[in-house]
This record gives structure tokens, sequence and C-alpha cells, in this order.
């Protein structure tokens, strides 16, 4: 009976910690009402500048692949994605700003000062650094030269050693931007 109860305690726990890894990323959009999305039919995504890649630390092959991703996407939902600008309906411009951030926390043991052998209360302090980041989605009517959408998603960011888990965590990003686009 122990052993079965200990069984489903172990269970849970792992479905736990697996459904707390994988939270699905959950974008903010925010759009032009008074633009005609229904007429976009290709899209060209723009280069981003060498300065700007070295400014948050991405190489040529990581901006491939987030452009890659969001080329898959916008394919899945039907749009042509173009190379050459004069063909574009809409342009597609990505940023990401990355923060390092630290997060305190203090937990406080209670004691019991009428028992045999306890001490006073404890203090535990919990420190942790991490990287915030921020993935911008930007799509600009070429014809106004303006933004008329754009996706937010903020999310902590780790180093991904595998390669598999970070073109997987590529494109569920690339997926969750562009899951309001067009906006109906």
């Amino acid at each position: 009976m122990l052993s079965r109860v200990c069984q489903i305690l172990v269970a849970a726990t792992l479905v736990a910690f697996t459904s707390a890894c994988t939270t699905p990323l959950e974008a903010t959009t925010d759009y032009d009402a008074g633009f005609d999305f229904g007429k976009v039919r290709t899209v060209a995504i723009q280069p981003i500048e060498r300065e700007t890649l070295s400014a948050i630390n991405i190489s040529d092959m990581q901006e491939s692949r987030i452009d890659a991703a969001l080329a898959e996407q916008l394919r899945l939902k039907g749009f042509e994605v173009v190379s050459d600008n004069t063909e574009a309906d809409m342009f597609l411009v990505w940023h990401l700003v990355t923060e390092e951030r630290t997060d305190v926390r203090a937990y406080n043991s209670m004691s019991y000062y009428n028992c045999w052998g306890c001490g006073p209360a404890v203090a535990d302090v919990s420190v942790r650094q991490y990287t915030q980041g921020t993935f911008i989605v930007d799509m600009i009517d070429p014809l106004r030269n303006r933004s008329v959408w754009r996706s937010i998603i903020e999310s902590r960011l780790s180093h991904q050693p595998d390669p598999d888990a970070g073109e997987a965590r590529r494109r569920q990003a690339a997926a969750a931007a562009l899951a309001e686009f067009p906006p109906r």
C-alpha cells in the first residue's frame, strides 16, 4: 500500500515538473485596425545589421535559424516568403532584447522554542541570475514604411547545448509570435 502511494507521488511530481518546463510561450500583439491584412500574400524577412547582431550576441548562423523558423510559420499560414523587397506586400523585421536579471528570494523557517533541542528560526536566501529575453516581431507596410502589426514574447532564456532543443525552442517562439497574424 505504501509503495503504491510512493509511486503515485513520484508520478505526480514528474508530471508537475514536466508541465512546468514546457509552459507555452504567449505573445502580446497589437495592430493597425485600419490596415487591410487581406491583401497581404507575400512577405520579405529583412536582414539585421551586423552591428545590431554583435550588440545582442547573435551569430549569423543563429540569425539564419530564426529567419528560417519565422519563414516556416509564414508558409504554414499560406504566405509566400520572398527575398526581393519589390515583390513583398509586407516586410517582417524582428528584434531580440536581452537583460540580465537577478531573482532574490528569502525563506524563513519557523522554530519551536518549547521543544528539547530546537534552535532559533533560520533564514535562507536564494539568489538566481538569469537572462530575460524579449522577442519582437514587426510587420511593416512597405508603402508607408510603418509598423502595422507587432508581436512581443517575453521569456527566460536558457543556453541550449543540444541543437535539437534550441531548434524546437526557435520553432515554438516563431509559432507563438505569429499565432495572431494576420489579425481577424
